[in-house]
């Protein structure tokens, strides 16, 4: 399936490259800084949930435990889909290349297998641990700078601390939510902003009526737009550790609109704060308490920083040219 190279320039078809992910759309997504906006090299098609087979020159998986069907699925289930996908694959000479972030499961039978197949590895940074580090490719997270130019800004609140998320917010706002109330600084406040959280069911409302004004939320799914306004009216923004592309993505969107983000300790995340420079990405280790919203605030407004963080080398043009240039390698490798 390796597209012939030897045929004149005007003449060779463009590379075919199957994403498992949604298709480019309004929401900004991680599949923006694989395809980007100019289509003429890579002819590219996309498939939600398990594999099937398809006539194409590279799959790329973004989700695995998608691509076997469903986290749900039983081990021996698991070990089918993998069996059958890797099949498929070298007997359709189709390349493999897997997106990784966070460790994936150890002694996992159905990823061993994929792991064989698989002619590239994507690690979006350099702590990222994958199968094997001489076909791992490292490329950062793009920014969204330029994909926000003309958006409505909102204005910042003194003391704001947001909790914020596409799904699941109150992986970040119960701890904020239960220990705001005894903090020491003086004008602190939390919003809440995100699709509604089974897990904030009775803690959020309850934190509302004791609050006396100093907790808000905005229970709903948000448009990239109404996540800017919410990201703009932060002085400071609380994330969940980063497991996720999602989170990889919502993560940019608040260093691209210059917010300071406060993140669980990690290796990913402290090397994050040495490149974007200092005051822009904090760390806490262990749970959210009084203390360390205090402490996080306090470090905040006593460090200089640039006026925004360094995000270079993140342009989108970059993982563009960068996916590319994997793609185009992986169908040499493959197995």
């Amino acid at each position: 399936m390796v597209p012939d190279v030897t045929a004149p320039a005007d003449e060779r078809r463009p590379l075919r490259v199957s994403v498992g992910h949604r298709p480019p759309a309004p929401m900004t997504a991680y599949v923006d800084q694989i395809v980007g906006d100019d289509l003429s090299e890579v002819e590219f098609t996309f498939f939600m949930g398990s594999y099937r087979a398809r006539d194409v020159d590279v799959v790329h998986v973004c989700d695995v435990d998608a691509f076997l069907g469903g986290r749900d699925r039983k081990p021996a289930e698991r070990v089918a889909a993998a069996t059958e996908a890797a099949d498929d694959l070298r007997d359709r000479g189709i390349a493999l290349v897997r997106t990784v972030v966070g460790p994936e499961r150890p002694d996992d039978e159905a990823l061993a297998i994929l792991d064989r197949v698989t002619s590239t590895f994507v690690a979006l940074d350099e702590v990222t641990p994958t199968p094997d580090p001489r076909r791992t490719v490292v490329i950062p997270h793009a920014h969204h700078r330029d994909r926000f130019l003309g958006y409505p800004r909102g204005e910042q609140v003194p003391g704001r601390i947001l909790c914020v998320a596409r799904a699941g917010v109150g992986r970040a706002a119960e701890g904020p939510l239960k220990v705001l109330s005894v903090t020491d600084t003086p004008d602190l406040s939390l919003r809440i902003a995100g699709e509604e959280d089974p897990t904030l069911e009775t803690l959020l409302p309850r934190a509302i009526r004791r609050s006396r004004g100093r907790v808000t939320a905005r229970t709903e799914t948000l448009s990239d737009a109404e996540v800017i306004r919410e990201v703009d009216g932060a002085e400071l923004v609380v994330l969940p550790a980063i497991d996720s592309l999602v989170d990889q993505g919502l993560l940019f969107t608040v260093l691209s609109m210059d917010r300071p983000v406060l993140l669980p300790d990690g290796a990913a995340a402290r090397r994050l704060a040495e490149e974007v420079g200092p005051g822009w990405v904090l760390t806490h280790d262990g749970p959210i308490t009084a203390e360390v919203l205090d402490e996080a605030v306090s470090e905040l407004r006593g460090t200089e920083r640039d006026a925004r963080p360094n995000l270079a080398g993140r342009g989108l043009e970059t993982t563009v040219a960068a996916y590319a240039e994997v793609h185009r390698a992986a169908t040499a490798r493959a197995v």
